[in-house]
């Protein structure tokens, strides 16, 4: 009897690259757990911070201007979280959880230089017009002994 060739087998699964459909699972369900989780931190720190922060029902009361200034380090926080997650499932080789990760903290990371931007604009145009220094002319529309020029 002659020996036939055997076929080199389709699925390795003592393989490295080859995951059982258990650890896939897992790997998706832990993505799915970690962006449920920072979707939850960024709508804390975006929403819910900053509407109990100012929320007063003393009308008497002076409000001060929102500033995203105060609620910006924790959204910092949370993009470096998501990043750190990305580099530990990368090195556990959980490629889905390192992809997502990975989108979630570029997605925050722009909501930081985002926030950062729009504050600094809002900043900037609430900043008082620097007034003059030296005589400028009338200043109240009065008669000419207030002008700087008729010697007022």
């Amino acid at each position: 009897m002659s020996d036939l060739p055997i076929a080199p087998p389709a699925l390795d699964s003592a393989g490295p690259s080859v995951k059982s459909p258990v650890q896939r699972g897992a790997d998706v369900g832990v993505s799915c757990g970690l962006v449920l989780l920072e979707l939850i931190a960024l709508a804390v720190i975006v929403v819910l911070w900053p509407f109990f922060d100012h929320f007063d029902l003393d009308p008497a009361t002076s409000v001060e201007p929102h500033s995203l200034w105060r609620y910006l380090p924790a959204l910092g926080a949370l993009g470096v979280l998501a990043l750190v997650a990305a580099v530990i499932a990368s090195r556990a080789r959980a490629t889905v959880t390192a992809v997502a990760q990975g989108v979630m903290a570029v997605l925050v990371v722009f909501a930081f230089f985002a926030g950062a931007a729009l504050q600094s604009h809002q900043d900037e145009k609430e900043r008082p017009v620097p007034a003059p220094t030296g005589p400028v002319g009338c200043r109240s529309g009065g008669d000419n002994t207030e002008c700087a020029r008729y010697g007022g």
